[in-house]
């Protein structure tokens, strides 16, 4: 086991077992729950995207519901949601507490440009 958790870029657990699975109705609901992703897949998919990904995101994530009989299913991600986000800036959506989180940000990094840490 040590050996394993010491290889570079390997993820724990590993995708063949991280994920699960449950029947119901007809439905197969099928999981798959990996760590953040680290900064190589990260640039890949802000290369494909054109637009940064939040730092750390579960990107290998993947939650999938089947309905068998009809052969219906939907599968959701972190990339295909991504990649439906507006990325010219100008229809920007904003949670509910984005006003408020601003307001708190106002005296520790302006708002408008990148924030540079030394």
């Amino acid at each position: 086991m040590t050996d394993r958790l010491q290889e570079p870029n390997t993820h724990y657990p590993s995708p063949e077992n991280a994920g699960s699975s449950i029947q119901h109705a007809g439905f197969r609901i099928e999981t798959r729950k990996l760590p953040i992703l680290k900064a190589g897949p990260i640039e890949e998919m802000t290369s494909k995207l054109g637009i940064t990904p939040p730092e750390m995101i579960f990107g290998d994530n993947v939650v999938t519901i089947d309905h068998e009989p009809s052969g219906w299913g939907i599968s959701f991600n972190a990339y295909d949601a991504l990649d439906r986000v507006e990325k010219t800036g100008q229809a920007v959506l904003k949670v509910a507490y984005s006003r408020e989180w601003q307001k708190n940000r106002l005296d520790i990094a302006p708002l408008d440009g990148p924030v540079i840490m030394d």
